[in-house]
């Protein structure tokens, strides 16, 4: 009798992890360092250390229209020798084989770059649009993150700066391969 309630408790733990994988595609904890033999070979890229953590929406499935969310994704990067992560926490869509998330809306109010171009400022490139990413999966557990517009991430712990911009004209820091790593999201 006790090794059948065993049986039935192990099975129903089992459904419920398929269940909420099922609900929530590529949850999970990804990370990618970069070391200095790529970082030598792309010379313009900026982004040292990008980590993302796919987990179920909190969001409601109402708030979504068309497209209800199905999954939250927080996106840090980091940059050059700076301790402290730019962070992007968007809801997330099902779209193709992946996801499609918006990037985090700051309530920052702080100047306006004269420039548009991509990298880290101390003022705002625009602040009526936080951004799109792409998440999309790859073979062994992997996956590629791709900037799909311009994607403003403020840097841990601050509302009015500095601020990560990432563009999807910028081939050296728009797409990131990305591999499970699920101890780096606790």
């Amino acid at each position: 009798m006790m090794r059948s309630s065993r049986r039935a408790a192990a099975a129903a733990i089992c459904l419920a992890a398929t269940q909420a994988s099922a609900e929530t595609p590529l949850a999970g904890c990804y990370e990618r360092i970069y070391d200095e033999a790529h970082l030598g070979a792309h010379r313009r890229q900026i982004v040292r250390h990008v980590r993302l953590k796919i987990a179920p929406t909190s969001v409601s499935p109402s708030e979504g229209g068309a497209k209800p969310p199905i999954a939250d994704a927080l996106l840090q990067i980091w940059t050059g020798k700076q301790k402290k992560s730019f962070d992007s926490l968007g809801a997330c869509w099902s779209e193709a084989d992946g996801l499609v998330c918006n990037g985090s809306d700051s309530a920052a109010e702080t100047r306006v770059c004269k420039t548009k171009a991509p990298g880290v400022r101390d003022c705002r490139i625009d602040d009526a649009h936080s951004g799109r990413f792409r998440i999309a999966p790859r073979p062994g557990g992997a996956l590629v993150v791709t900037v799909l517009e311009t994607l403003e991430l403020p840097q841990t712990g601050s509302d009015v700066g500095p601020f990560l911009y990432l563009s999807p004209t910028d081939p050296e820091n728009r797409d990131f391969l990305l591999q499970a790593s699920p101890g780096a999201c606790k």
